[in-house]
C-alpha cells in the first residue's frame, strides 16, 4: 500500500511541476505587439522587386544566388567555389557590368570560357525581377 501511495504522490508531484512549468512559460513568453512592429514597414519598389527594406532586398538576392546554385562557380565570404570569389564585386563593377556578367552579355562573351558562357546564358531566361534582385545583392558586396 505504501508503494502505491508513493507512486501516486510522485505522479501528482510530477504533474504539478509540469503544469507550473507550462504556466510560467506561457506567462513569460506572452507575445505582445511591440511599437516598432505595430505597423508593417513601408513597401518600396527596388528595380521592379517589391521589398520592405534593403535587408529584404539583400535576402531576395541571396535567395536567387542560392536557388540558381551560383556557389558551384563562385564564392562569397569563403563559402562556395574559391576559384571565382565575388567578395567586393560591388566596389569593382557597376550595376550594369554585374548584369552583363550574370547573363553573359555580348560585351563580355570573349572573357568567358565556353563552359562558363553556356552556363551563364541560361540565366538570361530568369525573370527580370530575379536578375535585378541578384544584381542588388551583388552590388551590396563591397568588401
Amino acid at each position: 500500500m505504501r508503494e502505491r501511495w508513493a507512486r501516486l504522490l510522485a505522479l501528482l508531484t510530477g504533474a504539478a511541476v509540469l503544469l507550473l512549468a507550462v504556466g510560467f512559460a506561457l506567462v513569460q513568453n506572452r507575445t505582445r505587439p511591440s511599437p516598432a512592429m505595430a505597423e508593417p514597414p513601408p513597401v518600396v519598389v527596388a528595380n521592379g522587386v517589391r521589398v520592405a527594406n534593403e535587408v529584404q532586398a539583400a535576402v531576395a538576392g541571396r535567395s536567387v544566388f542560392d536557388e540558381q546554385r551560383c556557389a558551384r562557380c563562385h564564392s562569397i565570404a569563403g563559402q562556395g567555389n574559391p576559384r571565382s570569389p565575388l567578395d567586393g564585386v560591388g566596389s569593382r563593377l557597376s550595376r550594369e557590368e554585374i548584369r552583363q556578367w550574370i547573363v553573359a552579355d555580348d560585351a563580355i562573351k570573349d572573357d568567358l570560357s565556353p563552359r562558363a558562357l553556356s552556363a551563364k546564358q541560361t540565366y538570361a531566361a530568369l525573370p527580370a525581377a530575379q536578375i535585378d534582385a541578384l544584381v542588388d545583392y551583388l552590388q551590396g558586396l563591397r568588401e
